[in-house]
């Protein structure tokens, strides 16, 4: 690994297709994160959820909810992703608005989608969704479906395959 110094209560790190990541305990987010900014990690990049729900990988992940923070090193020219996982029960965490003023926006995106509650968000309400919405759409337990919408009235004909093919 390069130069990082790995926050306290590092979990696992590594290098996957060339990408630098960690794993920090939830409950460690803002003391790793803070750390990390310290070390020159100053931008994020963006924050992320992957609901692991049914994946299909050989070693399943610690818990349904792995939140991606990618942090960016502007000075040496680094990212590094800061990963950690929490639980389909209790799917929360201390927000980090107030280190990375961009994950303001991230984390209400992304509790819009998947209703990942950021603890002490000053302002934790839907942006892409209208505020009556009910749900978090892009949890993989989220009802898939909705009514069919024609564009043409010769939707048959451009929904069908070309000869040819």
């Amino acid at each position: 690994m390069s130069s990082v110094v790995l926050p306290e209560g590092t979990i696992d790190h590594g290098v996957t297709a060339g990408d630098e990541w960690l794993v920090v305990p939830a409950e460690r987010i803002r003391e790793a994160l803070s750390a990390l900014k310290d070390q020159g990690y100053q931008s994020l990049v963006f924050l992320t959820c992957v609901d692991h729900l049914a994946t299909p990988v050989v070693e399943p992940p610690p818990e349904r909810f792995e939140l991606v923070y990618q942090l960016r090193d502007m000075r040496r020219h680094r990212e590094l992703r800061v990963r950690t996982f929490l639980p389909e029960s209790a799917p929360r965490i201390a927000s980090v608005h107030d280190l990375f003023k961009p994950a303001g926006w991230d984390e209400r995106e992304t509790w819009d989608m998947f209703g990942i509650e950021f603890e002490g968000h000053p302002d934790l309400r839907r942006i892409l969704m209208p505020d009556d919405w009910i749900g978090h759409p892009l949890r993989r337990d989220y009802p898939v479906g909705g009514e069919p919408v024609d564009f043409s009235e010769d939707h048959e004909a451009w929904q069908t395959a070309p000869r040819e093919a």
